[in-house]
């Protein structure tokens, strides 16, 4: 039996320069345990920096403390996009991964390790993980193919709810291709998200016509 060693999350309560007092006490909030409080400061101080990468990192963090996993990867996300170095953006990348091992969710999990193992290759405990996950994706293929025969589609994860979401965010802007993208990679690391071909179908054909 390989020995299962615990995932966990990077807790690196990141502290912004520009800081306002939401900001300085969803930081108290959080080191205290009170991530419901800490989560309703950053979404505050947001409010006042929407463009503040750190804040959607610790706003990430006090969601995923509360096991609001859909919520949490959208905020990591954000934090990736803003983000302008590639180690902050290999964070986002191990954070997503780990939310996916902790709900067992293994090919997510190996898609998203990989991913922050190319931005930051001399993290260890991301290539742990990474085998780690590659390691349970391949035990349980065979017994996950037998559940699924015969049965009707799985209904979206909360993995493939939030790529939605990030992907409704970039039509709003009408970035069609990156929002189409977005949802094929998302596709290949959970199957769940075919519960939204109508809407990737939607969003392939505007891409396809605005690049004609």
């Amino acid at each position: 039996m390989k020995k299962r060693i615990p995932l966990y999350l990077f807790l690196f309560l990141l502290l912004t320069a520009s800081a306002g007092n939401d900001a300085r006490q969803g930081n108290e909030a959080y080191e205290k345990g009170n991530y419901e409080e800490a989560e309703k400061l950053y979404a505050s101080a947001l409010e006042e920096e929407p463009d503040n990468a750190k804040l959607y990192f610790n706003l990430g963090n006090a969601q995923a403390k509360q096991g609001k996993v859909e919520e949490a990867i959208q905020s990591y996300m954000e934090f990736r996009g803003l983000s302008k170095t590639a180690k902050e953006k290999a964070m986002a990348e191990y954070n997503i991964g780990t939310l996916m091992a902790q709900e067992k969710k293994w090919k997510p999990a190996t898609v998203h390790f990989k991913n922050s193992l190319k931005l930051n290759p001399a993290d260890e405990d991301a290539k742990h993980n990474y085998e780690l996950a590659v390691a349970n994706m391949a035990e349980g293929d065979n017994e996950q193919q037998q559940q699924q025969q015969n049965q009707p589609p799985p209904e979206p994860s909360e993995y493939a709810k939030a790529m939605k979401k990030q992907a409704e965010k970039l039509v709003k802007q009408r970035k069609y291709k990156e929002a189409y993208e977005l949802m094929q990679r998302a596709r290949q690391a959970d199957e769940t998200v075919d519960a939204f071909k109508d809407f990737i179908e939607r969003i392939k054909n505007v891409s396809d016509i605005n690049s004609n």
